[in-house]
């Protein structure tokens, strides 16, 4: 009977390593001291199998007690052993404490299992502090004026050199190493507009499939985030932190908003059932909802965009 139980045991504890190796996420600092004001890179590893997709974490709900600058795209590499995923958030806070991030919560699935699973990542403390004056110490009196340097010298020697260099040029490199010089021409990198980089957005979200493969409630979650973030860039509108209510209300307040109130309304308020009622649409909701997206951003955009809309939305 005992070597049964051992038997069990060991199983038990063989079968949950399996499990922990699928996911491992670890939490830090550049540093764990700072001056009040300072900028504060939190980074948040996480390191899979290739059969396990992460859903982005909500950093907003979690860093409550330390301010949130900006936070990057996730930085993904793959290779035979797994992925790592690293996602680094911008921090600060303006007054002096010792705090403690909390842990992140990292939810994901595998392949073939719709079953939501998580991991935690560790807190981590940082000191926060003002800068130390010394009370006790003199007032020093103010420097006395510099004398000014005379630059004469240095004139003539900029002279000098300069003589030198064109004889070099001449006598060397002209008759011994005369060679063509290539011209690079560099390639100015277009800047993407917001409609531009929300396509791009969406068409990408298109193609991972991901409310064909079961992940319908992660499918809304990006769709609508996506069109909340366009609206932040193209109205200046904080709607990623607002509920649907707040946020039609604030786009019937908008000259452009307005033009797509009603779809914007269906829209959201589709996306809700699904990720708090709990809701399981049928597939010509979920055909629907990228319509509607990009419908949304190709009304929202000015007159001389509209073309770029129809060639973006056609790729």
């Amino acid at each position: 009977m005992v070597r049964f139980y051992f038997i069990i045991s060991v199983f038990a504890f063989a079968l949950s390593s399996v499990f922990a190796q699928e996911i491992r996420v670890s939490a830090s600092t550049d540093t764990t001291d700072y001056l009040i004001g300072d900028q504060i890179t939190y980074n948040l590893l996480i390191k899979t199998s290739k059969n396990v997709f992460i859903i982005n974490p909500f950093f907003r709900d979690s860093l409550k007690n330390i301010d949130l600058i900006s936070i990057s795209n996730p930085d993904i590499k793959e290779d035979e052993n797994g992925k790592t995923i690293n996602y680094y958030c911008t921090l600060t806070r303006l007054d002096s404490a010792t705090v403690t991030i909390p842990a992140i919560k990292i939810e994901y699935r595998t392949q073939n299992d719709t079953t939501l699973k998580s991991a935690l990542s560790n807190p981590v403390t940082i000191n926060i502090h003002r800068m130390n004056v010394s009370m006790q110490e003199d007032i020093k009196d103010i420097k006395p004026p510099v004398r000014p340097f005379d630059f004469t010298f240095l004139i003539y020697v900029f002279i000098a050199l300069t003589i030198i260099s064109l004889i070099v040029y001449y006598v060397i490199y002209k008759k011994y190493w005369k060679q063509e010089k290539k011209v690079e021409v560099t390639k100015k990198e277009e800047k993407l507009l917001s409609h531009q980089i929300a396509l791009k957005k969406l068409l990408q979200l298109e193609s991972e499939k991901l409310w064909q493969n079961g992940f319908v409630k992660e499918y809304h979650t990006r769709i609508t985030e996506i069109i909340r973030e366009y609206f932040e860039k193209q109205f200046e509108l904080p709607l990623l932190e607002l509920t649907t209510t707040d946020s039609l209300k604030m786009l019937s307040k908008h000259s452009q908003g307005i033009k797509v109130l009603d779809i914007t309304s269906e829209f959201l308020s589709n996306a809700d059932l699904v990720k708090f009622a709990k809701y399981i649409p049928i597939e010509i909701i979920n055909f629907e909802m990228m319509n509607q997206a990009k419908e949304i951003v190709k009304k929202t955009t000015s007159l001389d965009e509209e073309v770029k809309v129809d060639e973006a939305a056609n790729v």
